[in-house]
């Protein structure tokens, strides 16, 4: 996918609230990592060019071909390395905070500690402020269709190690209709061990209908965001229920087409969401797969959308205000947004060269 990005969008300061860490490895760097562990990846994992990741479907994309790329990731340096890539490249297109969703099993599979991959993180997290200025977090995942009891050693392991980088809960993967509820004690096994409370927000209504996006809202405590949620539109009193508790959605636009949740961008609903009065905010999700970014998001919502230049800095104030991170950040954050508007065209703030410790 290329979409090119316009000065004026660029211009506007961004913000992330819904991107999957090894979602945002792209080609380039997955090659890396793998030569750099001496990982074999699967012959067809790319396009005969290399530029993009190959795939039959969305299925295959977000299932064998990321469990195949993530395989090159083996290292706490690994996710220093890959967490510091994207946040630099989203600092290049003026965003000024993201948030990352860790599934803390992800390392699993190479051995690696989930203290090990969130300590990763971290580091990245520092050297990307350090070096551009841009504030990260992370949002610890449980992933459903998993059995149960897997789900609840996903839960113990979140519980025993609370860094401070850490600031919201949420339960990824496979959606299946009314499967919501039964992860309520999990959640609150979680949040009463944890040490401090955690931002709550879960993925809902995008395979799945608004059945899912109610249920998300009775959960406690009520998640203050719901990753996708676009479905939402087909059910007016969920759409009041989400105005009502001032509840956002996360809404990926890109990723619900190539999801094929939608055929294509005049049938997505974000517009009429937006016009309904849902906070909405926009996202990449895994851009690493899907060759988008952040920015790119942001194009999209105007070119397709008609988002106006005010609707776009809106979008960046929402994903802030609902980020979960201290207050006098966010209030830095957002008058950085409204300052932007007599600002003029942004100039990236480019990572430091050389080498880093």
């Amino acid at each position: 996918m290329t979409i090119q990005i316009d000065d004026s969008i660029r211009a506007i300061p961004k913000a992330e609230l819904h991107v999957h860490i090894e979602g945002t490895v792209t080609p380039e760097k997955c090659r890396e990592l793998a030569a750099k562990n001496n990982v074999t990846l699967a012959p067809d994992l790319f396009t005969p060019d290399g530029s993009a990741y190959q795939y039959n479907d969305f299925f295959h994309l977000v299932t064998s071909v990321y469990d195949n790329m993530a395989q090159s990731i083996r290292t706490k340096e690994d996710y220093e390395d890959i967490t510091y890539d994207y946040l630099t490249r989203c600092a290049a297109e003026n965003a000024l905070y993201v948030e990352m969703i860790a599934w803390c099993s992800a390392g699993k599979a190479v051995g690696l500690s989930y203290p090990d991959m969130i300590e990763g993180m971290a580091a990245g997290i520092d050297r990307a402020q350090k070096d551009t200025g841009i504030i990260a977090r992370i949002n610890t995942t449980l992933v459903r269709h998993q059995p149960l009891d897997v789900v609840w050693e996903e839960a113990r392991t979140i519980a025993a190690y609370n860094h401070p980088y850490i600031v919201g809960l949420d339960v990824a993967g496979g959606e299946s209709s009314g499967d919501l509820p039964q992860y309520q004690p999990v959640f609150d096994y979680i949040q009463q061990n944890f040490g401090r409370p955690l931002g709550m927000r879960v993925h809902a209504g995008e395979a799945q209908g608004p059945e899912n996006v109610d249920d998300a809202i009775y959960l406690l405590p009520q998640p203050t965001r719901i990753g996708h949620g676009v479905r939402s539109i087909e059910d007016k009193e969920v759409i009041h229920d989400l105005i009502d508790n001032h509840i956002v959605l996360e809404v990926c636009p890109t990723s619900n087409i190539l999801a094929k949740i939608y055929p294509d961008y005049a049938s997505h609903p974000l517009r009429k969401l937006k016009d309904a009065g849902v906070l909405v905010c926009l996202n990449s999700d895994d851009p690493g797969l899907f060759g988008n970014s952040l920015g790119q998001e942001y194009q999209v919502a105007r070119d397709h959308f008609g988002f106006t230049d005010d609707e776009l800095r809106e979008a960046t104030k929402v994903a802030i205000s609902k980020a979960f991170i201290d207050t006098p950040t966010k209030s830095t954050l957002l008058k950085k947004v409204d300052a932007s508007v007599q600002q003029g065209f942004f100039k990236p703030h480019a990572p430091a060269a050389g080498p880093h410790p």
